[in-house]
């Protein structure tokens, strides 16, 4: 069955299209110009680079090859990978893992179709001690197939640990009661439920949760807003609960 979905998920591929946006950072001190403009070079050239690459392979090629050339395979043991979309993206690493050897390989506007076809170049030929796999809350809409996205969140955890990757199961974030638009359709009972099926897949299968949701959400399931940037994404006070919930499996 795995085997038929991945093949039915990557010629569907030709039938889909990309949506890129830019993500700017921050620069607080005044004498980074130049930062700022390498910033903004890059993630234009991701930008173009999506446009042709819907699931996004080229955006760490360069960087995952540069990474296998300077690291052994015993040093990369040491290496965990944060996997996902544009939440995972936006984390800054070097800010809140500092001294620690987290990777991000998140990229924008991803869905869960891109992750998993994009896993095997950005997770599993770079064979780290672990993977930290999120999916985000953005993919839950109306006419979204869940349990096409369940399949292909099981498929990436167990593909890791068949590459002798510890998997670490992210639970999704949830979002903040503004974004409850939709008729007929409850975003946060969706996560809730998806969130479930997480923490049972990983009992079912000895895999550790990294569990965000319980970690930010209100007692009615929805993201405060002092801990939101937008409908969906963490601020800064978001992301260093986040880090909090993540450091204990870093150590």
């Amino acid at each position: 069955m795995k085997t038929l979905l991945i093949g039915i998920l990557i010629v569907s591929i030709m039938g889909n299209f990309i949506g890129a946006y830019f993500v700017y950072k921050a620069f607080r001190l005044r004498g980074e110009v130049k930062a700022l403009h390498r910033y903004l070079d890059d993630a234009i050239s991701r930008n173009k680079a999506l446009k042709d690459d819907y699931p996004g392979l080229s955006v760490f090629a360069d960087e995952n090859q540069r990474l296998l050339a300077r690291m052994t395979p015993e040093q990369r043991k040491s290496m965990t990978i944060l996997y996902g979309a544009s939440i995972t993206e936006h984390w800054d690493v070097d800010k809140y893992f500092s001294g620690m050897n987290v990777i991000n390989r998140g990229v924008s506007a991803q869905s869960d179709t891109q992750l998993l076809t994009r896993f095997s170049a950005d997770v599993l030929q770079l064979a780290p001690g672990q993977v930290v796999i999120k999916f985000c809350s953005g993919n839950f809409q109306p006419g979204v197939d869940i349990e096409m996205m369940w399949d292909e969140y099981e498929i990436m955890t167990i593909a890791a640990e068949e590459h002798g990757i510890n998997p670490l199961l992210a639970t999704i974030i949830p979002v903040v009661r503004r974004a409850e638009k939709y008729e007929n359709y409850n975003i946060t009972k969706q996560i809730k439920d998806f969130n479930k099926r997480i923490r049972d897949f990983a009992v079912e299968r000895n895999f550790r949760v990294v569990d965000y949701f319980q970690a930010m959400a209100d007692k009615e399931g929805y993201l405060p807003e002092d801990l939101a940037r937008d409908e969906i994404h963490p601020n800064e006070k978001g992301y260093e609960i986040m880090a909090s919930t993540l450091k204990p499996f870093l150590d």
